[in-house]
């Protein structure tokens, strides 16, 4: 077990932030396993208290990343984590939750309601609008893409807008760290997934699987989900070209190993200055 104190400060080049035109009051970041308090096979910063991690050591790393994150934006702030299922459900936050709620893509147009999905090879994707009024995070694997997660919270990002008498303004997507096209190898029953599915019938969806062997695939994650969100009138996307399965210095990979930690990817708004 390591020494570290919780005070032990992060670097802020561990952390990566979204390259994209969202207004200044918007702030996001991915971790990476880079720093922190856990140990093999989970170290160093794995921000997951579901794979068998020593629950406080998490805990500390989250902790950390709360204490570097309000330094980052001059504020405290209310982290919210969800209880990701692999699903197609997506929920809004209106005021802070005590227990994590079962979804995988969370809004809010709260300021200082920190979303946060946790990924090691499914896909995070970040929203924001234009005026940077709302905000959501995404947790996208090929079974949540497949069923329509996209779809869903770009659905119920407009609604909210709507029913709050907000503007409508073009949404931003950022795609964060995922297992990369050159990587992903999977079964017919997973292009099958997304040939099935009504929503995709107006989708080249074929374009994001490269045969590999017999029925086997190369799938890319961030095509799909490219499609997809330009399927929902999201065409300004940006992010993109990582790959948590070779990048072992900077990313956990499920893929690469069963028994491994979590990134954690949020989103969040300020008050306008």
């Amino acid at each position: 077990m390591t020494n570290k104190t919780i005070a032990e400060p992060i670097d802020e080049t561990s952390i990566i932030r979204p390259i994209w035109p969202a207004p200044d009051h918007i702030h996001a970041g991915v971790t990476t396993r880079i720093g922190g308090y856990s140990d093999k096979p989970f170290e160093q910063g794995n921000m997951a208290k579901h794979v068998g991690d020593n629950p406080r050591q998490v805990e500390k790393n989250r902790q950390r990343l709360a204490h570097h994150e309000a330094q980052h934006c001059g504020g405290k702030l209310d982290w919210q984590w969800l209880e990701q299922r692999h699903s197609n459900h997506c929920v809004e936050i209106h005021l802070s939750q005590v227990r994590p709620l079962a979804a995988d893509a969370m809004i809010t147009a709260s300021s200082m309601t920190n979303c946060v999905v946790m990924t090691a090879d499914c896909l995070p994707i970040l929203l924001t609008n234009a005026e940077g009024s709302q905000v959501a995070a995404i947790h996208a694997g090929w079974r949540g893409l497949a069923k329509g997660i996209i779809s869903n919270t770009a659905s119920l990002f407009r609604q909210s807008l709507k029913v709050k008498k907000i503007p409508s303004s073009p949404i931003y997507a950022w795609l964060g760290p995922a297992i990369g096209p050159n990587s992903f190898e999977v079964g017919d029953d997973v292009k099958q997934a997304f040939a099935s599915q009504d929503h995709h019938s107006q989708l080249n969806y074929s374009l994001a699987f490269t045969s590999h062997g017999d029925k086997k695939y190369l799938a890319d994650l961030y095509q799909l989900a490219t499609l997809e969100l330009h399927h929902n009138d999201i065409h300004h996307v940006y992010g993109g070209g990582f790959c948590t399965f070779r990048d072992s210095e900077r990313f956990f990979s499920y893929r690469r190993s069963s028994s491994t930690g979590r990134m954690a990817s949020y989103i969040y708004r300020r008050d306008k200055p």
